[in-house]
């Protein structure tokens, strides 16, 4: 064993991609039926309508257990639970379906985000860099400080996802050789991954079939960049498809044996136009896990091993979800390197919200040990995902949050003169470097 000094474990949860336009939990079922609408307008979609359709009927049906039981049937991880306990075959095929549709039509049908919520860049002494082609031209407010040459460099928008995943994952400032970021997340959205592909960073998934490639496949290196790690599964990932064809009968149901563990990475998009379900798993106590899956979670724990600072966004820990206590537990009881656990939430500034999650955190089987709280080692944030990583803005705050985690625009020995990159999400900002 080893300490680690510089190794982020970001947990993320259904609150990091509200800003996306994505639902929360409490929104998700009349998301889900706003879908359904849409649905019926798109061509080629009635596999998913259906789908829909199924899941809103096992609704209706569930609320008979509602009355002997306390469930939530309009809350979509308890349904969803409820239904992997059934063991109905074709709602468990509905299930996945019906929430990667929905995901898919708040993708589809965003809320126009208005012009101040893209971030404003700024490039200084960076001859190598290239433009990501989701940015786009700097706002007014910037392109005129720049004609004043109150701004240095080239400016430009930033979608807010690619300023939060570029934070974690080391687009702005590398950081020295000992840096690992991780990125653990129970969503089953490809925000990450399409901020990751904008900014030409690759992303590891830990899918891991076996320690030799298959016949057809060729070796190829590890990959290098981001480690994604979806323990609840993805609406772009699916079971083992392929097929293996032999004259050998007993290769060939060997092969096709091997291929049925594997997870395919593969567009929505495509997984549509191939009937194919996606592979997405409830929070429940009924974890009937792919063979593949067992190998992002063993990733996690060890993740969570060499942890230096541990960063919890948007997650309410739900009582559903009894793996993750487990998964924490496992990962930090053999952490030698852990300095800080941040829980950022915006329900905490709500006095009643914040009295459940910090059960949910320190109560009676609570996920952490009320001591760490009072020795500072955990800490609450009650801000949303755009604070945490731009703020804090009030004039008592300090210093940024992403400087606290270790995470700045530009490495420590950079001044104001020769720092690569500035930040500014507000007129009277000029461009903060750090």
């Amino acid at each position: 064993m080893r300490a680690y000094n510089d190794h982020n474990v970001y947990i993320l949860g259904a609150g990091f991609s509200a800003e996306g336009g994505l639902p929360l939990i409490k929104d998700f079922m009349n998301r889900m039926r706003d879908a359904a609408v849409w649905l019926e307008g798109q061509a080629g979609r009635q596999r998913e309508l259906e789908a829909i359709s199924r899941v809103l009927e096992f609704r209706l049906r569930a609320a008979g257990a509602a009355s002997r039981v306390p469930l939530n049937v309009e809350n979509i991880e308890e349904l969803f639970s409820l239904a992997a306990a059934t063991g109905d075959k074709e709602l468990a095929e509905a299930m996945p379906l019906a929430i990667a549709a929905t995901l898919d039509y708040a993708r589809q049908v965003p809320i126009p985000p208005a012009e101040w919520q893209r971030f404003q860049i700024g490039i200084v002494n960076h001859p190598e860099w290239n433009r990501p082609p989701t940015w786009t031209e700097p706002l007014p407010y910037v392109q005129e400080g720049m004609r004043r040459g109150d701004r240095k460099g080239s400016w430009y928008s930033c979608p807010p996802y690619d300023f939060y995943v570029g934070v974690m994952a080391g687009y702005f400032n590398k950081g020295g050789p000992d840096r690992q970021d991780t990125i653990i997340t129970f969503n089953y959205d490809t925000l990450i991954e399409d901020a990751l592909q904008g900014l030409a960073i690759r992303c590891d998934y830990a899918l891991r079939y076996r320690a030799d490639p298959l016949p057809s496949e060729a070796s190829t290196p590890a990959v290098q960049g981001a480690a994604i790690l979806k323990l609840h599964g993805s609406v772009n990932w699916v079971a083992g498809s392929e097929s293996w064809k032999s004259d050998n009968e007993d290769l060939a149901y060997s092969m096709q044996q091997e291929l049925a563990r594997r997870i395919e990475v593969k567009p929505y998009a495509k997984l549509r136009t191939l009937g194919l379900p996606p592979l997405l798993l409830p929070p429940t106590w009924r974890k009937v896990a792919h063979p593949a899956l067992s190998q992002v979670w063993d990733a996690a724990v060890v993740a969570l091993r060499t942890a230096t600072n541990v960063i919890i966004l948007g997650y309410s820990v739900p009582n559903t979800d009894q793996h993750f206590r487990y998964l924490i537990a496992a990962g930090l009881q053999d952490n030698i390197s852990l300095r800080k656990i941040f829980f950022v939430n915006p329900a905490l500034a709500d006095e009643t919200q914040a009295a459940v999650l910090k059960d949910r955190l320190f109560g009676s089987g609570g996920l952490f040990r009320p001591e760490l709280q009072e020795q500072g080692i955990v800490e609450l944030l009650p801000v949303d995902t755009r604070e945490f990583f731009t703020g804090p803005h009030d004039i008592y705050g300090g210093e940024p949050y992403r400087v606290r985690i270790g995470r700045p625009l530009n490495p420590k020995s950079c001044t104001a003169e020769d720092a690569p990159f500035r930040f500014s999400d507000r007129p009277e900002n000029l461009g903060a470097w750090w």
